[in-house]
């Protein structure tokens, strides 16, 4: 692979760009999310105590890595409180579990996914990985997780709660037992957005400031936000706010 001028031809003095194998680049991509915690992480922290480990971006882990693994020259500018790591056996296994799911866009083509998406399945498709394109490679362990879980989740509203109803007029209250089916982090708004469903199988969505775990079972108080249907599949669900939980 060559790098290329800006009307599409390779100069003869042209610098090879530097590739690393698909398996070993994404297997760096699934160390870096584990060491974050099984989540991707935007932004650096660093903390005013030292017992406290700077916390990397998934990003800069990745960067920093192939910095120090190809001793580039930039290696002698890396952080000094970067801590060099390796892919283990159980990242390596989480690879071929991930290749094997990614095989599906190759059947289902790429119409559903926004530009970064798109770009990123494209280049989990290839053998060889630039390094210089390992940004879009962070991202896969998250945007894999969250794929399978809501393509199984799409399957089960389909299935079990395609009969959902309004529970309420808007501006009503309610109260009711819920199981959490989806939750998602925003981290600008420090919230959490979940879904859920009643003992009587209808879809309820709501913010909350607190985590929940899925499959967690809760009593709900709250009152109805609007009525609109659910994202993965056109079942009624009702917005709730105002919500407290409590334990069932």
């Amino acid at each position: 692979m060559f790098a290329q001028v800006k009307n599409g031809y390779v100069r003869k003095d042209a610098v090879p760009l530097k590739t690393v194998p698909l398996t070993d680049a994404l297997a760096v991509a699934y160390a870096a999310y584990r060491i974050n915690g099984e989540t991707y992480n935007k932004d650096l922290r660093r903390f005013s105590t030292e017992e406290n480990k700077t916390q990397f971006d998934n990003k800069s882990l990745i960067r920093f890595y192939w910095t120090k693994k190809l001793d580039t020259s930039e290696a002698q500018y890396l952080p000094t409180d970067f801590e060099m790591f390796e892919p283990t056996e159980a990242d390596y296994a989480s690879v071929q579990e991930a290749l094997k799911w990614m095989r599906r866009y190759v059947m289902l083509g790429l119409g559903d996914l926004d530009g970064f998406k798109a770009d990123m399945v494209k280049e989990l498709l290839q053998d060889e990985i630039a390094v210089k394109s390992m940004g879009r490679i962070a991202f896969a362990p998250e945007f894999i997780k969250r794929d399978r879980h809501e393509s199984e989740l799409k399957k089960t509203i389909r299935v079990e709660y395609r009969n959902s109803v309004h529970i309420e007029p808007i501006g009503e209250k309610v109260e009711s037992v819920i199981e959490i089916l989806d939750k998602r982090y925003s981290a600008q708004w420090e919230t959490y957005y979940y879904t859920a469903v009643t003992t009587d199988g209808n879809l309820v969505s709501f913010g909350n400031k607190y985590e929940h775990a899925v499959g967690d079972r809760k009593r709900i108080k709250a009152k109805v936000k609007g009525h609109t249907k659910n994202r993965l599949f056109s079942a009624d669900e009702t917005r709730l706010n105002y919500v407290k939980l409590y334990k069932v």
